[in-house]
């Protein structure tokens, strides 16, 4: 069974299990101030495999699905052997490294919490951007758009949302996210920028 598959039953087994359940959630979500006071750095990972309600969970589950058995399947093809391993390593440090990110900036926060996997399924998404940059993909699964210009807004997005902080979904996760799964995949194998570049061109 492939890693994609794994994390998106792993995912939606615990969000379904936490629906509705709160002692469930808080034990869970990503809390940086309980992180701080007590040690509880776990939740930088399982804050990452909750969701807030069944569309929020949808949608990100979905998206890995897509694109993940594809940038699953590119890495075993460059990396062989160690390629799952990477890949796994992508996963778990795409929901690790913008949670910590979260940690720096909000660990005196009593109030601050955040739940879900957009940081890894941005991680991913910006990975298949490295490979196939002027693959089409379909916004909201009707609205075809090359994947180039999707990240570029999707980042211009993101930058504008954490600036304005007028909702509370973690638009920061999604940056920080999306800049490791570029990054990650390009220090692992750094000829692909110029694979990268000349796709461009």
């Amino acid at each position: 069974m492939s890693i994609t598959i794994v994390f998106v039953i792993i995912s939606g087994i615990l969000s379904i299990a936490a629906f509705n359940r709160q002692e469930l959630i808080d034990k869970l979500i990503g809390w940086p101030y309980r992180e701080k006071t007590n040690g509880e750095y776990y939740r930088m990972l399982t804050g990452g495999l909750i969701h807030a309600d069944y569309i929020h969970l949808l949608i990100n589950l979905f998206v890995m699905y897509e694109f993940g058995r594809v940038v699953e399947d590119i890495y075993i093809q460059l990396f062989g052997d160690v390629g799952t391993i990477l890949f796994v390593l992508l996963v778990v440090l795409g929901i690790v490294v913008p949670n910590f990110i979260d940690f720096l900036l909000h660990k005196d926060k009593t109030y601050y919490r955040s739940l879900g996997a957009s940081g890894t399924v941005s991680a991913i998404l910006f990975a298949y951007v490295l490979f196939n940059p002027w693959a089409k993909i379909y916004l909201y699964g009707i609205i075809p758009i090359y994947s180039i210009i999707a990240a570029i807004l999707y980042v211009g997005y993101s930058i504008y949302q954490n600036r304005q902080s007028s909702d509370n979904v973690n638009h920061m996760a999604h940056l920080s996210g999306a800049i490791f799964g570029f990054i990650f995949t390009l220090l692992l194998k750094p000829e692909l920028w110029n694979y990268f570049i000349n796709q461009l061109r």
